[in-house]
């Protein structure tokens, strides 16, 4: 029996990537190639410096526009499974922007440089959710219950008024990982 195989939801060809410095170029990335598809797990594994974050900050738009980076990201949105795929290097910022954080997230690996540590974990959660749904304030704060819950923080509702600081390197993870789990 034949099965067929659904579209990868991430192809990146060829991708290379390079940095310009006042003494030389530095190339942080040489012509890497993988696909994810829909429910895998792909692990980027490699020595320190090998370009692991690079290839990663690539995906999602966020490298410095001084990088000079080549091949082909192809995102395969799984909202509109029948559409071709989107080469994300093809991009201008502002439309990249839209699926970041929309519909293509990334937990990084130390969460106290991602939140803010003068709003809540409930507040930050609650913003990310009006940034990308139309809802009201009060069904954006409903949500982030659920997925404080979802990703099994301690008393959900509690959560919502604590600060990044007061919370463990776990906790703090969890709520990374909420928000990622809006897109």
């Amino acid at each position: 029996m034949h099965e067929t195989m659904s579209n990868p939801i991430l192809d990146v060809r060829h991708l290379s990537i390079e940095f310009a410095t006042k003494a030389e170029v530095v190339r942080a990335v040489k012509d890497v190639s993988f696909t994810l598809a829909p429910g895998e797990t792909v692990g980027i594994v490699g020595e320190s410096g090998s370009g692991k974050s690079v290839t990663s900050l690539a995906v999602m738009g966020l490298l410095p526009l001084t990088a000079k980076v080549t091949g082909e990201i192809l995102f395969h949105n799984p909202r509109t499974p029948n559409a071709n795929p989107v080469n994300l290097l093809a991009l201008s910022p502002d439309k990249r922007r839209t699926y970041r954080g929309g519909v293509i997230s990334m937990v990084f690996q130390e969460p106290l440089t991602s939140l803010n540590p003068v709003y809540s974990c409930g507040e930050q959660v609650v913003e990310a959710i009006l940034l990308h749904n139309e809802v009201s304030r009060k069904e954006a704060y409903r949500r982030a219950i659920a997925l404080f819950d979802e990703v099994k923080l301690p008393d959900p509702r509690e959560m919502m008024n604590r600060y990044p600081h007061q919370l463990s390197g776990g906790q703090q993870q969890r709520v990374m990982i909420a928000i990622a789990l809006l897109s």
